[in-house]
């Protein structure tokens, strides 16, 4: 929707609360959200969901605000943030987790390490 020469601007994606999208979206930036989305989402940037949003989908980003609802699994890289009107049925993996009060969380919740790769097993023989 927008597009800059910049790569570092913080402007990006806004699906209005009009919007229902029915499918996958895969951006390459920022989205706020303030409507319906029935599929995944895949971002290389910064999420952030509004008050009266509604998520149906696994949701794989840098980082996300709630402050809507999601129903599924959040992969975050860096940090997630639910605000006091977030509800997530779910679980999320991220590295840093915050949960203001009054927020609704039912999952299980991974965090890592900042960068955390996955381990590698290594065999020894002995001799």
């Amino acid at each position: 929707m927008f597009q800059s020469k910049n790569k570092t601007s913080s402007l990006g994606t806004i699906l209005d609360h009009e919007i229902e999208l029915n499918g996958d979206i895969t951006i390459a930036g920022n989205i706020m959200i303030y409507g319906k989305i029935n599929g995944n989402i895949n971002s290389n940037g910064i999420i952030n969901t509004a008050e009266g949003s509604i998520i149906t989908g696994e949701i794989k980003a840098q980082s996300i605000s709630v402050s809507g609802t999601i129903n599924g699994n959040i992969d975050i890289e860096n940090k997630v943030i639910l605000n006091s009107t977030a509800s997530v049925n779910g679980n999320i993996k991220a590295s840093i987790v915050s949960i203001e009060e009054g927020a609704n969380f039912d999952g299980i919740c991974n965090m890592l390490k900042p960068n955390e790769t996955k381990v590698k097993k290594i065999n020894t023989l002995s001799s």
